[in-house]
């Protein structure tokens, strides 16, 4: 019987600091790509965000998905407020583009969103940067 040696070898990762635009991959003859776009947020200061979340509410109800629209019509109402709530704003939007990039017609939109993902993601801080890889940007 032949043994095979790495079959016992510990395969786990250890990160010490950000891997921000990385792939860690453990195993044998991997073949890995990673395709991101470095993203370039704007002071969030200078972003309206009321003309953002307009911008993301159209983009999304053009794809014609219940959920998406949804997302789209929450975004509105949250817009229409004089001071939106960047916690439901970030959880909205991470719902709806998590939901989306798996229909059909995402990468015929991704394209249109990033800007507005990026400058919303700039306004809500913290808050937003898990929204930029789901439109492949990093920080």
């Amino acid at each position: 019987m032949v043994s095979n040696p790495s079959s016992n070898q510990d395969r786990s990762v250890s990160i010490g600091s950000s891997v921000t635009g990385s792939a860690i991959v453990t195993g044998d003859s991997n073949t890995v790509s990673v395709q991101f776009n470095q993203a370039n947020l704007p002071a969030p200061e200078t972003v309206n965000i009321q003309a953002e979340l307009q911008a993301l509410r159209d983009l999304l109800a053009q794809m014609d998905d219940p959920i998406v629209a949804g997302v789209a019509q929450k975004l509105e109402q949250e817009a229409a407020k004089p001071e939106p709530d960047k916690n439901v704003i970030a959880k909205t939007l991470e719902t709806g583009l998590t939901y989306a990039k798996d229909l059909a017609d995402f990468s015929d939109t991704i394209d249109k969103l990033r800007p507005h993902v990026e400058a919303t993601a700039s306004w809500l801080g913290q808050h937003g940067h898990k929204l930029l890889p789901l439109v492949g940007l990093i920080l």
